[in-house]
């Protein structure tokens, strides 16, 4: 038995007392950074519910929140002494193999628990280091040294080889999968900037207003209800949450802040945030003068306290400012456009329109610290972005649901307007306060213009489509008024807007290159998309003669059809009779009204009125060729009567000018129809013969020489129209028998 002990002795030796009490120091460091966490956990839940609305104002236990706070740093402070002695001390408690392992273990364990204590140090500051603007310098010392505890709990892995390559204890908590930082000053004034550009928007709004009531008091329509900024302000009046006065009379930071409710001007806005980073620069000065560095803080020959150098605070200030307006950029779209009880993105986009116009067209004239025109021209990039959307959204919702129904006359201004909106914006993109033609790619929203772009290139192949589509529809019913609706005036309309259009070339620019990466893929697609659109506008150029095209096809079978309908027989050319026509046939009048009359009565373009001149007559003669028709000599002549009727009609039609009409006279489908009437009464074998002038007229230099051949000419298949006459009957005298008597 007693070999038995010796030997476990050997291998396992007794636990000393010194061993014991550093393991029981590591247990009750355990319990008591477990109760921290918890204190940490129930604070932290029961602040973020309280401080929903951030309303920290209105809180009526701002003295228990602090004396919580103040608790928990104090307990945070004496565990990192904690923490810092048992890490050192199972360093030292290794000789044994069996205790190397039990220390190992243990330094893990706290290591965890360390971890863990760790982020929610991190997520406390973050929560509470901006508070010191309204509960007072006590919580701003709380905030600086939680802040010197947590980068001194950060410190011990590298002073006791605590890192691990990676800072994930538990998987189960989502914020233990965020690697951890340091907080240093400039983390704090992140925090600070982050949290404070909320405020900072509702108080710069606050100040845009009270520049435009100034601006307009010397003009006369001061209340008019057009006035964007006067919507605006009804819009916004309630976007700032009440401050109320505070309840705590200690808290001299939450009376200024009250105070500072209206600023006059940005410059007070400014100052006003500055001094908040001067109070956090002399609390750190106080607090943790080494979270700033040796080389900030300098000490006075005279006093001998501890001041922040000159050009370091300038440095801390520049900084700042760019943080927080950079921040109030990113908000202040949010806030005027979607927080309100009645957003201004809710109204129609020409109220945003307004409200943009004004920023980029009054604020260049007027002193602004250019931390706050960034901040200012970034919600008129915002404004522009909401504007090209919504207002896109609108018009062409409009203009679809038009498209959907049967032809009406706003229909194709509903186009229009989409179109011209469009331009519009389009047109602004290119321009700026220093520009107004040729800008830099540097200086150009190209960003805000690419969504442009993207939607007048579909708008565009829209617009075409609606008015292939519908002209289509409109020739078949032969609609021709509606028709040459869309063909003369909306699509010389659409020409028009588009004829605006400025898209500068930045092509030099950009075989130069020397953008940056974000940049010069913006251009790139920037450019590729105005290709696009002058493609589109190219193809639009052409539409007009597609949808003619269109209805010379559609004339033509319409002629076919009601020449099928209203033709005579076969029978009404090839009856003969030894009187001449007396009139013309009544189905040429009904042809002529039902087709050409439209036409004549909605438009003045003779190439038009010509072309559907042509194609009826063209009918009329293939219509005649493909049934066979059969003419005697009276038939023919009776339709030489018919032919010749269309140029009685045409003088006498009272709706066309007389210019149209001594153009359509000269048709030469007119003198085909009279050469193919001609051919039908020649005799066979006869030749034709050319007209001459008679001696007593001399040539005009204007005549036309097709006035000298005969109409004959003009029909290219002579000999098939000659198989078309009827075959000529051998008229017999009956004779009495005396008649044949022989007289000797």
């Amino acid at each position: 038995m007693s070999r038995n002990i010796i030997t476990i002795t050997k291998w396992v030796p007794l636990q000393t007392e010194e061993s014991k009490n550093v393991f029981l120091k590591c247990n009750h460091l355990r319990t008591a950074a477990q109760d921290l966490l918890q204190s940490l956990g129930t604070f932290l839940s029961e602040f973020q519910q309280k401080n929903g609305w951030k309303s920290y104002q209105t809180l009526s236990n701002n003295e228990l929140i602090i004396e919580n706070l103040e608790a928990i740093t104090d307990t945070a402070h004496e565990l990192k002494k904690s923490f810092f002695n048992a890490f050192r001390e199972l360093g030292q408690n290794r000789q044994m193999a069996i205790k190397k392992v039990k220390s190992k273990m243990w330094q893990t364990d706290l290591w965890k628990i360390k971890l863990k204590l760790s982020y929610f140090l991190q997520h406390l500051i973050s929560e509470i280091a901006f508070l010191y603007v309204h509960y007072g310098e006590r919580m701003l010392t709380i905030s600086f040294k939680l802040s010197d505890s947590y980068n001194q709990y950060l410190g011990m892995d590298a002073k006791f080889a605590l890192t691990s390559n990676f800072t994930i204890c538990s998987n189960m908590c989502p914020y233990l999968m965020y690697p951890l930082r340091k907080i240093s000053f400039t983390r704090l004034l992140q925090i600070l900037a982050q949290n404070r550009a909320e405020l900072c928007c509702h108080k710069l709004i606050d100040c845009l207003l009270d520049t435009y009531k100034l601006h307009e008091s010397h003009e006369d329509d001061v209340g008019s209800d057009n006035s964007s900024i006067e919507i605006y302000r009804a819009i916004t009046k309630h976007l700032s949450p009440p401050l109320n006065d505070v309840t705590n009379p200690e808290t001299v930071k939450e009376t200024q802040c009250t105070q500072m409710d209206n600023f006059a001007n940005m410059e007070e806005l400014i100052k006003y945030e500055e001094q908040n980073v001067l109070d956090l620069l002399d609390a750190a000065v106080r607090v943790v003068p080494s979270m700033l560095g040796d080389d900030t803080i300098r000490k006075s020959k005279s006093s001998g306290e501890s001041k922040i150098n000159t050009k370091a605070k300038e440095k801390v200030l520049d900084y700042y400012q760019q943080i927080l307006w950079g921040e109030v950029g990113n908000f202040l779209d949010h806030i005027i456009l979607w927080w309100s009880a009645l957003p201004l993105a809710t109204r129609p986009p020409h109220s945003t329109q307004h409200l943009r116009d004004w920023i980029t067209q009054f604020l260049p004239t007027i002193e602004i610290p250019h931390c706050i025109l960034s901040a200012i021209i970034s919600l008129a990039d915002s404004l522009g972005m909401h504007i090209t959307s919504t207002s896109w959204d609108q018009h062409f919702r409009v203009a679809l649901v038009a498209s959907r129904k049967p032809f009406h006359h706003a229909t194709g201004r509903t186009f229009n307007d989409l179109l011209q909106n469009l331009v519009l914006l389009c047109n602004q993109c290119e321009t700026t306060s220093d520009w107004i033609l040729g800008a830099p790619l540097e200086e150009l929203p190209v960003v805000e213009q690419i969504p442009i772009l993207h939607r007048l290139d579909h708008s565009i192949h829209t617009t075409r489509l609606w008015a292939i589509n519908e002209t289509k529809r409109l020739a078949n019913h032969w609609e021709v008024d509606k028709f040459f609706t869309i063909t003369h005036c909306d699509i010389v309309n659409y020409l028009a807007q588009l004829s605006i259009l400025k898209l500068n070339d930045h092509t030099a620019d950009i075989e130069r290159g020397g953008f940056g990466a974000h940049v010069q893929v913006c251009i790139n697609m920037r450019a590729k998309l105005a290709s696009e659109v002058t493609t589109n506008h190219d193809t639009l150029k052409v539409t007009q003669k597609v949808c003619i095209d269109t209805l010379a096809s559609v004339c033509r079978m319409i002629s076919l059809a009601n020449l099928q309908m209203i033709f005579p027989d076969n029978q009404f050319y090839r009856r003969s009779s030894f009187n001449g026509p007396e009139k013309p046939s009544s189905y040429v009048s009904t042809y002529l009204d039902a087709i050409l009359s439209p036409v004549l009565a909605t438009t003045e373009d003779h190439h038009i009125s010509n072309m559907i001149l042509k194609i009826m007559c063209e009918c009329w003669l293939d219509h005649i060729y493909m049934n066979k028709m059969k003419f005697s000599q009276s038939g023919a002549y009776q339709l030489l009567t018919d032919f010749a009727s269309v140029t009685t009609w045409l003088v006498n039609c009272p709706i066309i000018t007389q210019h149209m009409r001594k153009v359509m006279l000269k048709n030469e489908v007119l003198r085909r129809c009279e050469g193919v009437g001609r051919l039908l009464l020649r005799s066979p074998g006869e030749q034709l013969k050319m007209n001459e002038i008679k001696a007593n007229e001399t040539e005009s230099p204007k005549s036309d020489s097709s006035e000298l051949m005969p109409p004959e000419m003009y029909v290219p298949n002579q000999e098939q129209w000659l198989e078309l006459r009827a075959n000529r009957r051998t008229i017999k005298l009956k004779t009495s028998l005396c008649c044949n008597t022989n007289v000797d």
